[in-house]
């Protein structure tokens, strides 16, 4: 009713149950869907920065000002579950 618990996607813009998300490590005000997110990993998790693909221990983020994923090398926000 009022929203609680829910996060909105800045990818999708949809809304979704914080379960369902995974937020920025400092900045929690950014949320991304885990539907997006999985379809990023389906697509083969480029980042739209350099264009390489995340690979392994690399910490993959968002672009919160391009609503598209990346390294957070290249200055996408941490994301956590």
């Amino acid at each position: 009713m009022f929203g609680l618990g829910k996060v909105t996607c800045i990818v999708c813009r949809g809304q979704v149950s914080e379960k369902q998300a995974l937020r920025g490590r400092r900045r929690k005000e950014i949320g991304v869907c885990k539907t997006c997110y999985d379809g990023w990993g389906r697509s083969g998790r480029s980042c739209a920065t350099c264009h390489s693909p995340v690979q392994g221990a690399q910490e993959a983020g968002v672009f919160p000002d391009r609503n598209a994923f990346g390294h957070a090398d290249c200055g996408a926000v941490w994301l956590t579950s």
